[in-house]
């Protein structure tokens, strides 16, 4: 098999284990020390990817029933979500719900919660010069700047390449046909573009097979980040990938002949060009 990672098998881990794998500067701005117990005891994730040289990590994430975060902050890193169940209301964003997506340039404060709790893919994007994007972090700022960047006094300047995308309902975007420097498929996959970089061409996307497909052997130029949503997929006619997996492809690494079944849907996340 080519030079790929898939992971299907990811337990479910709860948050107070989950606090030794968040980089230092993440962690130990979770709030005032007394409550974080508490607030970690309420989150749950199943860790699908994490990168520790750039500090980039990939969750799927379930937040249980009045989860609240202790403070509001910034990151130093991109985050960016797709709610995939339940609710949550983030300051500075708005309630997000099933479908609902946000691609978070670096410095805007926010903060979370959720009465009836969410589960959802999240993804702080870490070292990335060419979204803007630095290392994973928790910056604590008052709740009455929610909303606002304080790191900097030009709003067009902390918008990145991709702008904020603050409140994206997916299911209201348009299909199109998915790019073929994206992933060679003759038509035969169509996307929702969620997020996309102006400079670079990199974007995240949800993307649906037309009907059963079977696509060859391909290598792009782009890194891909491919997470099934639902249904499932095929690779090399053995491994299945259900959903909430993922399937990791390194620029200019092969991915092997993949089986997309009737009605699967996944998001898929493409680097800058090599």
């Amino acid at each position: 098999m080519s030079n790929l990672t898939i992971t299907t098998d990811a337990p479910w881990v709860n948050g107070l284990q989950v606090l030794e794998t968040m980089t230092p500067a993440f962690r130990e701005n979770l709030g005032p020390p007394e409550g974080v117990e508490g607030l970690m005891s309420k989150y749950n994730i199943r860790q699908l990817y994490q990168d520790p040289v750039t500090t980039r990590r990939i969750d799927h994430v379930r937040a249980d029933p009045g989860y609240v975060d202790l403070t509001c902050a910034y990151h130093d890193s991109v985050e960016e979500c797709l709610v995939i169940g339940g609710a949550v209301t983030l300051d500075g964003e708005g309630l997000m719900e099933l479908g609902d997506y946000f691609w978070r340039p670096p410095g805007f404060v926010h903060c979370a919660w959720s009465e009836n709790g969410f589960e959802a893919i999240l993804m702080m994007e870490g070292i990335s010069p060419t979204d803007g994007s630095g290392p994973v972090s928790r910056v604590v700022h008052p709740h009455e700047i929610a909303g606002s960047n304080p790191i900097t006094t030009i709003e067009e300047d902390a918008l990145g390449p991709r702008g904020w995308v603050r409140h994206q309902a997916s299911g209201l975007l348009p299909w199109a046909s998915l790019p073929e420097d994206t992933w060679s498929n003759n038509d035969a996959l169509q996307a929702r573009t969620l997020s996309f970089n102006v400079n670079t061409g990199a974007a995240s996307r949800i993307v649906r097979a037309r009907s059963n497909t079977e696509l060859p052997s391909s290598v792009s130029e782009r890194e891909r980040f491919i997470i099934v949503l639902e249904g499932s997929m095929r690779v090399s006619g053995e491994e299945k990938v259900p959903a909430i997996g993922l399937i990791h492809v390194p620029a200019g690494q092969e991915l092997n002949t993949i089986r997309i079944e009737t009605g699967t849907r996944f998001m898929l996340k493409t680097g800058p060009t090599l």
